[in-house]
């Protein structure tokens, strides 16, 4: 199953009377055998095995025996080789009552072990929100593929269930077009016999983007990443004034993409999406300043947490290093209590406002420490009001 918006919902709202929500994040290659990989979802798996019996967190601490069973199906995927070489940049794992989820996700964790009631899923985040993911649709009359990639790698999607192969598998049954038959040639669809004017040229290719962009929507009506498009210059408007997706990015790959493999692709998309994140981050850190000169603006957890609660967050930024803050928003005070270690009721008060923020409503980014907003503060928000 794919990580989504949805799977995020999903996930969120799950909730435990106890702590045994499981959260494991590690680091994994798109290249590598998996062992390097399997000795860290080891060490983690162990982690929590600790965490499930320390009686400073649990309220009643299960046995060894009993953990050990708890854990086995996580435990198990050590033994599947071939998980571990169809791996992508991060493994995402969620285990607790009666539930047993993993995901392999586009974005890189650091090793994390996390037991509560819930699950620990801002990390996650960066994998449906992130700025720095985009889209590639690579367009042609010949062929159509499509892409999801971020600073470091691009990935091919399976669209083939989705989309026509090409312009001449559109132009079959045409009954306006009976005579009208097209081959490839030089990269385009040579016309022959009736109908051949550019007006009908110009139909059949509307068509043709029509088709394509409906079935990609059926994928991406949720999403909102950028969308960068490779074509010959002249398809890039049409295929443009046809489609429903709302963000697709001004600047283009130009040229025929059908003899270009994605690591080229890549190479000729990162540095045009780089442009607009940095132009982005500009553009928010201007934004933070006068917010925070207007009293709209934050770099203090005990403002922000319970401002995530309220919903009163527009957008938040968070550390990508950032590790748990632990501690208790108390909601009849509107007071937040910070701990320095876990505890049997507290939790991660960056995750929850994190979760808070998405659930309603707000943007979240997370950034490298040196690229947040404001030097202060591994959390920062701007207020709705």
């Amino acid at each position: 199953m794919k990580f989504n918006k949805t799977v995020f919902e999903e996930l969120a709202q799950f909730k435990s009377s106890d702590n045994d929500c499981i959260t494991v994040l590690i680091p994994t290659s798109r290249v590598s055998d998996g062992q390097a990989e399997k000795i860290i979802f080891k060490n983690q798996l162990d982690e929590a095995l600790k965490l499930l019996m320390d009686e400073e967190i649990q309220q009643q601490p299960l046995g060894k025996k009993a953990t050990l069973k708890y854990l086995s199906s996580a435990y198990s995927l050590l033994d599947d080789e071939v998980f571990w070489n169809h791996q992508s940049d991060g493994l995402a794992v969620f285990i607790g009552p009666n539930i047993f989820e993993y995901y392999s996700l586009p974005v890189s964790f650091r090793p994390l072990t996390y037991v509560n009631k819930h699950f620990y899923l801002f990390p996650t985040l960066e994998a449906i929100t992130g700025k720095k993911r985009f889209f590639l649709l690579a367009l042609s009359q010949n062929e159509v593929r499509f892409f999801e990639g971020n600073k470091y790698s691009i990935t091919p999607v399976i669209i083939h269930d989705l989309v026509p192969d090409n312009l001449e598998a559109t132009l079959v049954g045409d009954t306006q077009s009976q005579e009208l038959q097209a081959h490839s040639g030089g990269g385009n669809a040579v016309f022959h016999g009736q109908g051949g004017s550019k007006d009908d040229k110009l139909k059949h290719l509307e068509n043709y983007f029509r088709q394509i962009d409906k079935g990609l929507m059926e994928m991406l009506h949720d999403e909102d990443a950028p969308m960068l498009i490779a074509s010959v210059d002249y398809l890039l408007p049409i295929y443009q004034s046809i489609s429903a997706y709302s963000n697709i990015v001004e600047a283009s790959i130009s040229g025929n993409p059908e003899s270009d493999d994605p690591v080229l692709l890549h190479e000729r998309a990162w540095p045009l999406i780089q442009n607009l994140v940095d132009q982005q981050t500009d553009q928010w850190k201007e934004e933070f300043g006068q917010a925070l000169a207007d009293k709209k603006a934050s770099f203090k957890a005990a403002e922000i947490v319970p401002a995530a609660r309220q919903g009163k967050i527009d957008t938040l930024f968070i550390s990508k290093e950032a590790k748990p803050v632990w501690g208790i928003q108390e909601e009849t005070k509107n007071t937040t209590h910070l701990d320095t270690a876990q505890y049997k009721n507290n939790y991660c008060l960056i995750n929850d406002a994190a979760v808070n923020t998405y659930l309603k409503g707000g943007k979240i980014t997370l950034e490298e420490s040196n690229n947040l907003p404001n030097e202060e503060g591994i959390l920062q928000a701007i207020f709705r009001y």
